[in-house]
C-alpha cells in the first residue's frame, strides 16, 4: 500500500492532478471541472483566506455547505493553508451555528445564502467575518442565468440590504492573486486538519478532531475497497450524495475520488433524476449512498434502463442498515443490466473516518460488514475489555491508523474512549466469525440515523427541556416510509395545552436542532417510566412503542 503520509490532503489531491490535468476533478449540475482548474481555484481560494482574511496555519474556520464545487475548493485551499476546517451542517440554525463557532474558536464562518436568509436578521448581527456561496456560482451559464434571475429572486429580496455586509464567493474568485504566492504547510500527523460534529461512543454530542493522515489512509485504499485500479477507474465518477459533514461523504465520496485521479460526483440535492442526469454525461464507477438512495433509484425507469448500467463497478450502503431486501433488489437490477455490481454494507465511525470493515466483490459474506480493511485491526471485548473468542458477543473495538486524535477539549472522553492497550471502543454490540467477518447486531450508544444523518436523542431532550411549561421528555426512534428513521418525543408538561405545546415544542426545535432532529411526532403523558436508579426509562418507552409497529 503506497500512502505517503508526509503529504496534507491538498498535496495528495495536488499529486494527482499532476498526472491528471485534464481529466474531470469535479462534475456538478452539467458542469466539467479539470484538474488543471480546480486546482487553479482552489489555490486562488488560499490567497484570498490568507491576504484577505488573515487564516493562518492552526487557525479554525467553520464551513457549512451542500454539495456544490465550493465545498471542495475552501476545504483544500484551508488544508493548503495548515487552517482547520470546521464542518457544519449547511442548513444548521443561527444559534446553533452561533455555538459551534465560539465553541471551537472559529475565526471566519463560509455559508451558504440560502440558509442565511432565512434569518437574515440574526447574521446582521454576527460580529464574526462570513464569506456567502451560492448554489448557481458554478452552474452553466445557461442554468446559471435562469437560476439568478428566476429562482434565487427571493432570496436577493430577504438579504435586501445587508446584502453586502457578506463577501459573495463570485465575488472573490475575481481577486488577483497576491504577489506573495501561498505555500502549502507541510503535513504533520499530530495537528487537527478537520473537525466534525457526531455523537461519541456513549451517544453524546461530540467534536471530533481528525488528521490529514486518517483521510489520507482510507483513500489510499480505493482499490481493496472498490476491487478495480486507479486506472481502471481513471476518468470515471464516484457518486457524492452523502454531505460534507458527515465522515462518510468527506472521506469516502470526496476525498477519495480526488485522491485518486477519479471524478467526485457532486449532487447537492438527491434524486433519482440527478443521478441520471449525471450518468449521461459522467461514466459513473461507483455509487455511494444511505439505503434510501438505492430505494429511490430503483423506482426510476431511467436509471433502471440506462445504458451504462452495465459499465458501474460497485455501490456501497453505509449510514444505516440496509434492508435484505433491498439489498436482492438492487443485486438483481444490476443482473438484469448486464452489470457485475452490487451493492455491499460496511461498518465505520466518525472517530475512525467512516470506514473500517467492508465486503468487497473480492470478500463478502451475508448479513456481516465485512473483513476489516487492510492495515486495520478489529476486536469483539467483553466488560472488562478482554478479546473474546469467535462468535461471542461483546463491544466492537478498533486499531486503525485513521482514528481520530481527540474529542476537542474533552480529555476525559477522549480517555474513556480507548482502552491502555489502545482499542478504540466503538459503542456498539457484534461478534466475528472464525473467518474474521464482523457481523453488527445493536448500538450501546443512543444514537438515531434519520435519512443517515446522526440524531441525538439526548440533544433534543435537553433542548425540549427548557420549552416553559415542559416538565420531563424522553425522545425515540420510530420507523419513517422516507426518512427511514424519525424522531418521536414523549412529554410530561406543566400546562395542558396539547395543540399550543407542541407549537411552542416545534418552534424551538427548528430554531436550534438541524432539521432531522425536529420530532415527527409528540405525544403527551401523565409520566414517564423511571428505572430503578430514577432515570427516563427511554429502553422500556422504545420497546413498547415498536410493539404498535409490529402488530
Amino acid at each position: 500500500m503506497d500512502i505517503n503520509m508526509d503529504l496534507s490532503m491538498y498535496q495528495a489531491v495536488q499529486e494527482a492532478a499532476s498526472k491528471n490535468e485534464k481529466s474531470t476533478a469535479v462534475y456538478y449540475q452539467g458542469k466539467k471541472i479539470s484538474y488543471r482548474k480546480f486546482m487553479k481555484e482552489v489555490d486562488r481560494m488560499a490567497d484570498i483566506l490568507v491576504h484577505d482574511f488573515n487564516v493562518r496555519k492552526g487557525d479554525c474556520v467553520l464551513l457549512a455547505q451542500p454539495n456544490i464545487p465550493e465545498v471542495l475548493i475552501c476545504f483544500y485551499a484551508l488544508n493548503k493553508i495548515g487552517a482547520i476546517t470546521n464542518f457544519v451542517h449547511p442548513f444548521t440554525p443561527f444559534n446553533k451555528v452561533l455555538s459551534i463557532y465560539k465553541k471551537t474558536g472559529s475565526v471566519l464562518a463560509i455559508l451558504f445564502e440560502q440558509r442565511i436568509a432565512k434569518e437574515v436578521e440574526n447574521y446582521r448581527d454576527f460580529d464574526g467575518k462570513i464569506v456567502v456561496t451560492r448554489i448557481e456560482d458554478h452552474l452553466p451559464l445557461f442554468k446559471k442565468i435562469f437560476y439568478h434571475t428566476f429562482m434565487n429572486r427571493a432570496i436577493r429580496r430577504k438579504l435586501g440590504p445587508w446584502r453586502g455586509k457578506f463577501k459573495g464567493f463570485d465575488y472573490l474568485k475575481s481577486h488577483k492573486p497576491s504577489k506573495k504566492p501561498v505555500m502549502a504547510v507541510k503535513n504533520d500527523q499530530n495537528k487537527k486538519a478537520v473537525l466534525l460534529h457526531s455523537g461519541s461512543t456513549t451517544g453524546n454530542p461530540k467534536t471530533i478532531c481528525l488528521s490529514n493522515n486518517a483521510f489520507n489512509f482510507l483513500a489510499a485504499h480505493f482499490e481493496e475497497m472498490a476491487c478495480i485500479t486507479k486506472e481502471e477507474a481513471k476518468g470515471k465518477g464516484m457518486l457524492s450524495v452523502l454531505p460534507s459533514f458527515h465522515g462518510f461523504g468527506l472521506g469516502i465520496t470526496m476525498h477519495m475520488p480526488l485522491y485518486n485521479g477519479l471524478v467526485s460526483v457532486l449532487i447537492p440535492k438527491f434524486s433519482s433524476k440527478a443521478v441520471v442526469k449525471a450518468m449521461n454525461d459522467i461514466q459513473m464507477s461507483i455509487l455511494v449512498g444511505i439505503p434510501g438512495v438505492y430505494e429511490e433509484l430503483l423506482k426510476d425507469k431511467n436509471f433502471l434502463n440506462h445504458k451504462s448500467l452495465k459499465k458501474i463497478d460497485s455501490a456501497f450502503s453505509g449510514g444505516d442498515k440496509m434492508n435484505v431486501s433491498l439489498k436482492e433488489r438492487f443485486d438483481e437490477a444490476m443482473k438484469a443490466a448486464g452489470s457485475n455490481c452490487r451493492v455491499f454494507e460496511g461498518y465505520g465511525l466518525t472517530e475512525s473516518i467512516a470506514v473500517v470493515s467492508v465486503n468487497t466483490h473480492k470478500y463478502n459474506k451475508c448479513d456481516s460488514i465485512g473483513k476489516p480493511i487492510e492495515d486495520i485491526e478489529i476486536a469483539i471485548l467483553d466488560e472488562e475489555g478482554n478479546q473474546v473468542k469467535p462468535g461471542i458477543m461483546g463491544e466492537i473495538a478498533v486499531k486503525s491508523p485513521s482514528k481520530m486524535l481527540e474529542y476537542l477539549d474533552d480529555a476525559e472522553a477522549t480517555k474513556a474512549t480507548f482502552t491502555k492497550d489502545g482499542w478504540l471502543k466503538t459503542g456498539d454490540m457484534g461478534y466475528m466469525d472464525e473467518d474474521g467477518y464482523v457481523f453488527f447486531k445493536q448500538r450501546i450508544k443512543r444514537v438515531v440515523k434519520v435519512s443517515g444523518v446522526a440524531v441525538f436523542p439526548s440533544e433534543v431532550e435537553n433542548l425540549v427541556e427548557t420549552v416553559p411549561g415542559v416538565l420531563e421528555c424522553c425522545a425515540i426512534q420510530i420507523p419513517d416510509p422516507r426518512l427511514i428513521s424519525a424522531i418521536k418525543v414523549f412529554v410530561v408538561a406543566k400546562y395542558f395545552d396539547e395543540e399550543g405545546m407542541k407549537r411552542l415544542i416545534l418552534d424551538y426545535a427548528r430554531k436550534y436542532l438541524i432539521r432531522w432532529a425536529v420530532p415527527k411526532e409528540i405525544e403527551f403523558v401523565k409520566e414517564l417510566p423511571h428505572t430503578m436508579l430514577g432515570k427516563v426509562d427511554f429502553k422500556k418507552l422504545q420497546e413498547e412503542n415498536d410493539k404498535k409497529y409490529q402488530k
